[in-house]
């Protein structure tokens, strides 16, 4: 099953306090089994926050339907050239 979570560009993940993170708790991130519902939330964060730089990232789930993370959204210190382009216009 897929579900969505919310990344700013230094790698925060947004917890379910509706605060940016750096730590990677799977039981603590906010998730949205639906890419519109995660978007509003985008959308209200950005209305209080206008210089946040967030996207929308699509995970699968494990069993007990927690996010499951690539290692690129768990490394912080990762350097921007190694992170992977394609989507970059």
């Amino acid at each position: 099953m897929k579900i969505y979570i919310l990344q700013t560009q230094d790698n925060r993940i947004l917890n379910k306090d509706l605060e940016w993170s750096s730590d990677a708790d799977r039981n603590g991130i906010f998730h949205a089994p639906h890419r519109d519902i995660a978007l509003n939330q985008l959308i209200e964060l950005n209305a209080k926050d206008i210089n946040l730089r967030a996207a929308l990232i699509e995970c699968e789930t494990d069993s007990k339907g927690r996010p499951v993370l690539c290692s690129n959204l768990q490394a912080s210190n990762s350097d921007p050239k190694e992170l992977d382009q394609s989507s970059a216009a």
